[in-house]
């Protein structure tokens, strides 16, 4: 092989590579995904843990679309039909009775330190996250907790694939090399 046809074969499995390579970075970036979420240590100031998880539909800086699939609130209990929740992705996440009824009013406000990102946590705002159970008489505020994204692993086959780029592309510059 000259070493016209070594250039011209090394530059192509390069090219394939980058392209390869800004398309993975491209889909991963552009497409909508969904982020699991979970409540992390919420703990109110009576010592009774609130849990949770919500997953969240976004694109990239456009957050909309949470759905709470599993809750637990102290005095409240599991009942996620009864409830309004209101997401403020950059602020708050709120809970209210969705009807009016007597004595039996919820209302928990947990404000976040910092944005929720798909991988990184954010801790509850101390000083201003509260909550009110009307059945248990019970109010007050949240000694500590965040809100933290579940990460999900590449799939096997995108690491042997990228792996498999690399190593290619290693091998054809090792050919190179050794041709000269």
């Amino acid at each position: 092989m000259t070493k016209t046809q070594i250039s011209t074969q090394r530059s192509f499995i390069q090219a394939i590579t980058l392209f390869c390579i800004a398309m993975m970075m491209f889909f991963d970036s552009a497409q909508a995904a969904t982020v699991d979420y979970t409540s992390d240590n919420v703990i109110q100031d009576n010592g009774q843990q609130m849990t949770g998880t919500f997953q969240w539909d976004y694109v990239e800086g456009d957050f909309e679309n949470g759905t709470f699939t599993d809750l637990f609130i102290p005095g409240h209990g599991t009942d996620i039909g009864a409830l309004t929740i209101n997401f403020d992705i950059k602020k708050s996440i709120e809970f209210s009775l969705t009807a009016n009824l007597h004595g039996q009013g919820v209302n928990v406000s947990l404000f976040l330190a910092s944005p929720l990102t798909p991988t990184q946590s954010a801790l509850l705002d101390l000083g201003r996250s509260s909550y009110e159970i009307e059945r248990t008489l019970d109010r007050g505020g949240f000694v500590s907790g965040a809100i933290t994204p579940v990460v999900v692993p590449l799939p096997a086959a995108a690491w042997l694939f990228t792996s498999g780029l690399i190593a290619l592309n290693l091998a054809t510059r090792r050919k190179f090399q050794i041709s000269k």
